[in-house]
């Protein structure tokens, strides 16, 4: 058994198509994010977690990345390093494109190398770019969801307690990759029912497979989640609704679903996510849709011979509609919570099931039985020839995009720079200032109607996450990190606050004058 599985593994590793998926990972991925690894940018929880920390971890739901990450702490030190931490990233996103070739047998190499670059630039790794102090673990929870997967799918009893493990791991790094688990098993299960060999009821007795799977998986997880929070005393917190991941409203389900639809369509015309930001990308989801339409007839013409071929057409129907909800799913796990770029990782799929089905177009002959007309116009060439454009555009863009994206945050990091420097210019330059004063900050938001990047407005560079606004609780980490000062923020039921507070009340807001004041040899600056 032993010797069996190293051969595969060497196998695996030399096989050709393997090398070409994760050269095109590593190239598309150096091409999307050596500006971000080169250049320090940070967004308002980046800025925050510098130089040192990992992100929530068990108070979020995310009991693995809170232990595996303090131990990586132990071990290495869990050092904000973008060009370290990136780096390891696509080295992870590259092997997990290899396995997902392998998963799906993929044959062609123009096909496994559109796998590498889709996988590593589609926006929400591009979004996890921001966090750089955590995108590794992320990378991770993609890992373990795939190779998860496929140990599910190729081994039996070990793998399937394995890699239902390994989907507990995932979901205790960040949650929001269950639905790409979920997408990927069904990817599995379409194939099947295009593929000849199989028969309607190994289709079944394998869907199955996948939802006990799915289910110890997410049992595994919350059984984790509730060891660690006793053990650590503490309680589930409520950010983005992590307390209410689960919870599925009966009521809402037909609404949420119904939403779910509309942003697959949405893809098509409209910006969704800053999945299709650009013109080229929507036409590339219709392109896409057309695609899988005709191939999944001509798939469908060439194995409907008989009563076993219908009930897996039945089945293919049944496992595309479930695909499409099982993609957005995280709209349905997290009913009342913010969702964003980063936690729709799920739609990548789209492009996955195109690119398995022009694979297994491509091994058929037009030229036979009812399909022979088609041979004439070389379907299957135009068919994979289109599919290799679309997806490479796709790629192109995405790529363009997300350097788009580093760039916005160039400047909105620069502005908030030299906005807090002319601050503290104005602290200083205050008359009867002392460097031995204590700087008191009063409020949060600061209105400033002067103050705005306008210019990048109209851009489709704005994937969920970037950003480095003015009013934000990482204020601190932002203005020790870039201007060396400290300041300490005063809540309108401290003790400092009641003892000046009638002063107070009659200053001004900042940026008008009026709103810093020395009272007793404190600086008090006043925001709304």
């Amino acid at each position: 058994m032993t010797k069996k599985f190293m051969y595969e593994i060497k196998g695996f590793i030399r096989s050709r198509n393997v090398i070409y998926c994760f050269l095109s990972s590593l190239f598309f991925g150096l091409l999307s994010y050596l500006y971000f690894f080169t250049n320090n940018l940070n967004n308002y929880d980046n800025i925050s977690v510098t130089p040192v920390g990992y992100g929530t971890g068990t108070s979020s739901g995310r009991w693995f990345l809170g232990e595996f990450g303090d131990w990586i702490g132990e071990l290495w030190g869990n050092y904000n390093i973008p060009i370290f931490n990136g780096i390891l990233t696509i080295l992870i996103l590259a092997v997990t494109s290899c396995i997902i070739v392998e998963i799906f047998k993929i044959k062609n190499k123009w096909l496994c190398i559109l796998i590498g670059g889709i996988t590593v630039v589609f926006p929400p790794i591009a979004s996890a770019m921001f966090f750089s102090y955590t995108v590794g673990y992320y990378a991770l929870a993609i890992f373990f969801v795939v190779l998860g997967t496929f140990l599910v799918k190729e081994c039996k009893i070990l793998g399937f307690i394995f890699g239902s493990l390994l989907f507990s791991f995932s979901l205790g790094t960040y949650q929001a990759y269950y639905p790409l688990c979920a997408s990927i098993f069904i990817l599995i299960l379409i194939k099947m029912c295009i593929d000849s060999k199989t028969t309607w009821k190994e289709i079944i007795v394998t869907g199955f497979k996948f939802l006990f799977s799915l289910a110890l998986g997410y049992i595994l997880y919350k059984l984790f989640l509730k060891y660690y929070l006793y053990i650590d005393n503490i309680q589930l917190g409520s950010y983005k609704g992590i307390d209410q991941m689960g919870k599925i409203d009966v009521y809402s389900l037909p609404a949420k679903i119904k939403e779910i639809f509309n942003s697959m369509l949405q893809l098509t015309f409209d910006d969704y996510m800053s999945i299709s930001a650009t013109k080229i990308i929507q036409h590339s989801f219709l392109g896409l849709y057309i695609i899988t339409f005709i191939t999944l007839i001509l798939l469908t013409i060439k194995n409907m011979l008989n009563k076993e071929s219908i009930l897996k057409f039945i089945l293919l129907l049944m496992f595309i509609v479930l695909l499409f909800i099982s993609i957005n799913f995280v709209v349905v796990m997290v009913p009342n919570g913010y969702i964003y770029t980063i936690m729709q990782m799920g739609f990548v799929c789209i492009f996955y099931l195109v690119i398995i089905l022009i694979d297994n177009l491509d091994k058929i002959n037009l030229s036979t039985n009812k399909l022979v007309i088609l041979d004439k116009f070389k379907l299957n060439k135009v068919l994979l020839v289109s599919t290799i454009v679309i997806v490479l555009t796709s790629i192109l863009n995405y790529a363009w995009q997300t350097n788009g994206n580093y760039r916005l945050l160039y400047y909105n990091n620069r502005q908030l720079e030299n906005y807090y420097q002319t601050l503290y210019t104005r602290i200083k330059s205050t008359e009867g200032y002392k460097q031995d004063m204590n700087i008191y900050f009063v409020g949060s938001d600061i209105n400033d109607k002067t103050f705005s990047n306008f210019k990048w407005e109209n851009t489709p560079f704005k994937y969920g996450g970037n950003g480095s606004p003015l009013n934000t609780y990482s204020r601190h980490s932002t203005i020790e990190n870039y201007l060396g000062y400290s300041f300490a923020k005063i809540e309108n039921d401290s003790e400092e606050y009641k003892k000046y507070q009638n002063d107070i009340e009659q200053m001004d807001k900042y940026p008008n004058d009026g709103s810093i004041k020395i009272l007793d040899n404190n600086i008090f600056i006043r925001f709304e």
